[in-house]
């Protein structure tokens, strides 16, 4: 642990270049996010968010200690600010079962906390995965949940650490938190965890939400906020839930195989694996009889289900992992080295995720030596990224053919489709964002040179507005960061309106036109009523407002 911890430390003081993905989007809504706190907005009164404040919080934290380092490693290695803590804690309670227990619960929980890649990809290009930051550091705290319930003996411990991890989960992504009370809850009937403890855990989770609404008032504003986007999206669950079922049919197959193994194996006699697990090192209270193998496998599996399917990408099932390591030193030594069904289910729920991610991440390091930097004039150190040449010189081509075929794109924009089915997925589009956002920074202070204004308060009508940051200027309120038109931006109340009418400028980026896009400007147009439309770049137009137009 220590020397993860001076590893990454000397990762994060260098400004090091990663090579950029797809689908890039949640790292600009992280940078978005963090300088909106910094600079004392308030999260979901004076800016909506698809997430919980605990992610910008930790972000901003490391960022502030290291500068330089790449936003992207930033973003992947805050939560460990939480997660090492608890995960050493946990390590130590499994050393008493041996090296394998720890190192076996150690090792992935390193793997996935530190690699930014996701298990599913959608580009044939290897790079950073920039997105689902969120989903990942939920996936890790739910795997860290599932181990302390197994192996952490110490009701004092296991309260702490429950309780840790619980306000995590629900400050990170609140979805997190609710499958995170499928476990809890079916841990307390099987009485894996005991009433008392389960009681203290609410008693200190309610503390600590009631003193922080006391003090900020964030909590029931998270939650209002939580609960319109629910209502925003509640008619896409069962589709999801076909999605990751197909999406991750190899793993939830073999999870079911492995509980109809371990129910068959009750039913011809076999022990219950738990009752083996614990014997040598007993808990109280005494688990009940639900507290079997095969009903844990289940119950595992249909909430990594639900979990997925509210959080696509990130690291699907992985808090089964600490479970399957239960059952393998559960079972007596030749059973476990000899080929029978259980070690081999185990390694085939196992090995679908690891290897993804680990192949990810291997071809990334290889393939990035040979990349090309993305130039850029006005972005800091810390978002230097590289791309395949040919993703760099097609994005530099197709510049000026999306900025003449405005409205060719407009017309796909219109219709409802993008020009492309992969569009956010193609990392030349990717490399787009980055250097017309860097186009744009250099236009706006251009302008102000030439005419003499100065644009405080500035809002980009897209996903995220990492432009206020890196200019150190004022986001404008009232908006919906993480932008999606299609489920995550709210209604504007009045106040927002209000708010909104008082940008100096409002970004429009227009290479290309895309249906959201131009959707996200429809939200908000009410609010830009009288404001001048000028061209900025080939790939910027803004809206400027009206009391500029005197000077």
């Amino acid at each position: 642990m220590l020397g993860t911890v001076a590893l990454l430390a000397a990762c994060l003081s260098l400004p090091m270049e990663v090579p950029l993905g797809e689908s890039f989007w949640d790292t600009y809504i992280y940078i978005d996010g963090a300088h909106r706190l910094s600079i004392g907005q308030e999260i979901y009164r004076d800016f909506h968010a698809p997430v919980g404040p605990l992610n910008y919080i930790l972000f901003d934290l490391l960022s502030s200690v290291f500068p330089h380092g790449n936003v992207a490693l930033v973003i992947q290695w805050c939560m460990m600010l939480v997660t090492m803590p608890v995960a050493l804690v946990i390590g130590l309670h499994a050393l008493e079962r041996g090296t394998f227990a720890a190192f076996g619960l150690l090792l992935p929980y390193l793997a996935f906390s530190i690699l930014p890649f996701n298990v599913t990809s959608w580009n044939a290009f290897p790079g950073v995965d920039g997105f689902a930051y969120y989903n990942r550091h939920s996936s890790v705290l739910l795997y860290l949940l599932v181990a302390t319930l197994f192996f952490v003996r110490s009701r004092l411990v296991l309260v702490g650490l429950v309780t840790v991890l619980l306000l995590s989960l629900a400050f990170v992504k609140i979805n997190g938190f609710a499958v995170a009370g499928i476990l809890l809850a079916f841990a307390l009937v099987s009485r894996r965890i005991s009433v008392s403890a389960s009681l203290a855990v609410a008693a200190l989770c309610l503390l600590f939400v009631g003193v922080l609404e006391v003090l900020t008032g964030s909590v029931s504003a998270y939650l209002q906020s939580a609960w319109r986007l629910l209502d925003a999206n509640d008619g896409v669950l069962l589709t999801n839930l076909v999605t990751t079922v197909s999406a991750h049919f190899d793993v939830i197959l073999v999870a079911s195989l492995l509980a109809a193994y371990l129910l068959y194996s009750r039913w011809r006699g076999g022990e219950n694996l738990l009752t083996g697990f614990d014997r040598a090192h007993p808990r109280a209270p005494t688990p009940g009889q639900l507290d079997q193998d095969w009903l844990w496998v289940g119950v595992l599996a249909i909430a990594n289900t639900v979990f997925e399917s509210q959080n696509f990408g990130g690291a699907a099932f992985i808090s089964a992992w600490p479970l399957l390591l239960v059952f393998l030193l559960a079972a007596e030594p030749e059973r476990r080295m000899r080929v029978s069904p259980l070690p081999v289910l185990v390694a085939l729920i196992i090995f679908p995720t690891a290897t993804k991610v680990v192949h990810s991440a291997a071809r990334a390091a290889a393939t990035g030596l040979k990349d090309m930097t993305i130039e850029t004039e006005h972005l800091p150190s810390s978002m230097r990224f590289s791309a395949k040449d040919l993703a760099v010189e097609a994005a530099e081509k197709a510049r000026p053919i999306m900025a003449a075929g405005r409205e060719t794109y407009g017309q796909y924009a219109e219709a409802n489709i993008l020009p492309a089915y992969w569009l956010y997925f193609d990392h030349r589009f990717q490399v787009n964002v980055l250097t017309t956002m860097d186009e744009v920074i250099g236009a706006i202070r251009s302008r102000e040179a030439e005419l003499g204004h100065h644009y405080e308060v500035i809002d980009l009508r897209d996903f995220a507005n990492p432009v206020t940051a890196v200019m150190g200027r004022t986001p404008a309120r009232g908006v919906s960061i993480g932008g999606d038109p299609y489920r995550a931006v709210l209604p504007l109340t009045p106040e927002e309106t209000a708010a909104l009418s008082q940008t100096d400028i409002v970004l429009l980026p227009t290479c290309p036109l895309t249906a959201a896009r131009e959707k996200l400007h429809d939200r908000y147009a009410e609010a830009y009523a009288g404001f001048n439309r000028i061209v900025l770049t080939d790939c910027f137009d803004a809206l400027e407002h009206p009391r500029f137009a005197s000077q």
